[in-house]
């Protein structure tokens, strides 16, 4: 499945997004076969031809400098199985929060998970 849709930060998110992301890259590797690519590393367009790793961002921050003071710029469009991957293991209140804009309730992705509220079920009929 292409894309669902596009999740927007601001700069005061971005370090912790990226620091996610860099604590995250094996695992993202291992469990979906490559790394969920993040928007913000056009920034390196110029300066590399090799693939974002987290060594290379450890001692690359122009990222950082460049999206400081940005504000609701997309950090990544993900797939369906993306999103399952992301609501599993990304804690951030902002991507949980348009998680639940995009899918409805009762989508796979959300089975198990506690943080995501309950359908309000009210009886049918009450006296």
């Amino acid at each position: 499945m292409s894309g669902i849709d596009k999740t927007y930060i601001d700069g005061k998110e971005y370090p912790l997004y990226r620091q996610w992301w860099i604590d995250n890259y094996d695992k993202m590797v291992k469990e979906l076969g490559e790394p969920i690519w993040l928007y913000t590393f056009s920034s390196f367009y110029e300066e590399c031809d090799f693939d974002i790793t987290p060594e290379f961002l450890k001692d690359h921050t122009k990222d950082l400098e460049d999206y400081k003071n940005a504000y609701d710029f997309a950090i990544w469009n993900t797939s369906d199985k993306q999103d399952m991957w992301l609501v599993k293991n990304c804690p951030f209140e902002s991507f949980r929060n348009r998680m639940l804009t995009v899918h409805n309730h009762g989508w796979k992705g959300f089975k198990g998970h506690k943080w995501v509220p309950k359908k309000n079920n009210k009886p049918k009929y009450v006296r």
